[in-house]
């Protein structure tokens, strides 16, 4: 099975049309929210959501799930993996239909759904090939499917793919996995070359400074910030120093708790020694008691041994 996603659409009446129209090649396996037996009703029903965000002018996803020709998977199966394709690139609380066309030699499955969910929120899903493959290759796995040749993106060789979207998403992965661990922008560079990627920086060319960065992979140059926001050299700057500050404030963090531990040991080993002087005093205090008590009990026998007449012998 292989996963192939769509750019974003704005007319829920033509991609309805398309999977619906003719009904010869187009069954509705299942459908949340919409109406599956005609596709006019089925545009009316996702317009009608799509009214709660009308400033989003493409918020139809459409996905096909492509299965191999070898392979026998029957509706109920289909429905139930759509579903957790649904689940796993966060096209949730939404409304979508599952549609299985029958018009070429291996069976596939259409999946429409709002970009808009029922709240009215826009839902976000970048990025949505490496999601979708993602979620394909867990899908295989799960249900014991032939991958059809597809290729794991999450591994770092991407040379079977030669779109340039792709290598965005390429890219844009590799920096979200590098990032974590680096203290800075030389760092990233170099765990970046690691996998192919070549960072370049756009200068002044009176002061030297950074103004902006670029990488390039597979012979293809992509601006930071036209792969993501967060991929400008603004915001990767503000990251790694979001990440200094914190490692910083964690370092003081554990020198003011190890001084804490310090001090508390030290207060410790004070009251343990306390402690022990007090015992001292009350065993030495106990002492002499016990020793006043002795010579008092002494000093009554002798005064009782005096009070005693003495006997007159009489010869």
């Amino acid at each position: 099975m292989i996963g192939r996603n769509y750019p974003p659409a704005k007319s829920f009446l033509r991609q309805s049309r398309y999977l619906l129209q003719d009904q010869t090649r187009a069954e509705t396996l299942y459908q949340e929210g919409v109406r599956g037996h005609d596709y006019r009703l089925m545009a009316r029903d996702f317009e009608m959501i799509h009214q709660l965000h009308p400033g989003r002018t493409h918020p139809v996803f459409h996905s096909v799930l492509d299965f191999h020709p070898n392979e026998h998977v029957d509706d109920t199966k289909m429905v139930e993996i759509a579903q957790k394709y649904l689940v796993a690139i966060r096209m949730a609380d939404t409304q979508y239909a599952i549609v299985k066309h029958l018009d070429t030699s291996h069976t596939h499955i259409h999946i429409i759904a709002n970009r808009i969910d029922y709240n009215g929120n826009y839902i976000q899903t970048y990025p949505e090939i490496l999601n979708s493959n993602d979620a394909v290759r867990k899908l295989v796995k799960e249900y014991g499917l032939i991958p059809a040749g597809s290729k794991d993106l999450r591994q770092t060789n991407f040379d079977a793919l030669d779109n340039s979207e792709t290598r965005k998403y390429a890219i844009y992965r590799s920096i979200k996995e590098c990032l974590p661990g680096c203290r800075g922008l030389e760092e990233l560079e170099q765990r970046l070359l690691l996998l192919g990627i070549d960072t370049r920086y756009r200068m002044d060319r009176e002061t030297g400074e950074r103004l902006g960065i670029s990488f390039r992979y597979q012979n293809e140059a992509f601006k930071g910030s036209n792969i993501d926001a967060a991929c400008s050299l603004q915001a990767l700057r503000q990251t790694l120093s979001l990440k200094q500050d914190l490692t910083q404030w964690e370092n003081e963090k554990l020198t003011i708790r190890a001084a804490q531990v310090q001090q508390e040991q030290l207060s410790q080993a004070r009251e343990a020694m306390e402690q022990h002087q007090r015992q001292k005093q009350e065993q030495e205090l106990q002492q002499q008691q016990k020793q006043r008590q002795e010579l008092d009990q002494q000093e009554t026998r002798r005064q009782t041994v005096r009070q005693v007449p003495r006997l007159r012998i009489h010869h």
